[in-house]
């Protein structure tokens, strides 16, 4: 058996465990990225020697995708991490896929933010008077729930 199913499995937990944490309180626990990462070094592990170089530098490639608007303040550390986790998943290739329709879906919802006057919120409640909170997107569920229909998709 290869290890597609068991990723893809694996990618549907996180997904949606990330996105209750991200869309509830826009927040990816540590705890949680760090059981990715384990389940992710030994999916990757799994496939060989050349399965657990890919994953490596599927998660190097992630967390430099991110880590420059990090730096500038338009993504979390929470989504550098995910998108990192991600790539351990999937790889360089997929990786790519994941972040573009990730960065899609995230331009689609920041845009119904925008049209219909909603604010978004880093604690999910509405905003405090006098007190300016930076409207924030749950961007690391929408990049593992991209991650996980791509591989989904790959390994049917």
């Amino acid at each position: 058996m290869g290890t597609g199913p068991v990723k893809a499995l694996l990618l549907w937990i996180l997904a949606l465990s990330a996105s209750y944490f991200d869309f509830r309180w826009r927040k990816v626990p540590n705890l949680l990225i760090l059981a990715g990462a384990f389940c992710g070094v030994a999916v990757a592990a799994w496939g060989g020697t050349s399965g657990l170089l890919r994953g490596v530098y599927g998660l190097l490639l992630g967390a430099a995708l991110l880590f420059p608007f990090f730096l500038l303040g338009g993504v979390g550390g929470g989504d550098v991490k995910s998108l990192a986790v991600i790539g351990l998943f999937t790889g360089p290739s997929l990786l790519l896929a994941s972040f573009f329709w990730g960065a899609c879906a995230g331009g689609g919802m920041a845009l119904f933010y925008l049209l219909s006057g909603r604010k978004a919120n880093r604690k999910g409640g509405l905003p405090r008077p006098g007190k300016a909170t930076p409207p924030t997107l749950p961007y690391a569920a929408l990049l593992f729930l991209t991650a996980a229909f791509l591989v989904t998709r790959a390994a049917i």
